[in-house]
């Protein structure tokens, strides 16, 4: 291989890496979505924040409304988890 092709796949090596060099990748949605999840310790309202999720996302007409709402769902189900509503 060249020196020039070397140096090519070296530099898109880089580029492609550094996205994963991110510390906390961006969510999709509204943060304060988010938030409203994290601070939420009630296993009923979780379970209402991720079914209003699931229902929203069954009635996106979009992909971004579709990853919002499935960043909605994973968060609602990660916090149920934390707090133990699967006990």
């Amino acid at each position: 291989m060249t020196t020039s092709r070397w140096v090519a796949l070296t530099l898109a090596a880089c580029v492609a890496l550094s996205g994963c060099n991110k510390s906390t990748p961006a969510k999709p949605g509204d943060p304060e979505v988010y938030k409203r999840i994290t601070a939420t310790k009630d296993c009923a309202e979780l379970q209402r924040e991720f079914d209003t999720a699931s229902t929203s996302h069954d009635r996106a007409t979009n992909q971004a409304q579709r990853e919002w709402t499935t960043g909605y769902m994973t968060a609602a189900d990660e916090r149920m988890r934390e707090v133990g509503c699967y006990r």
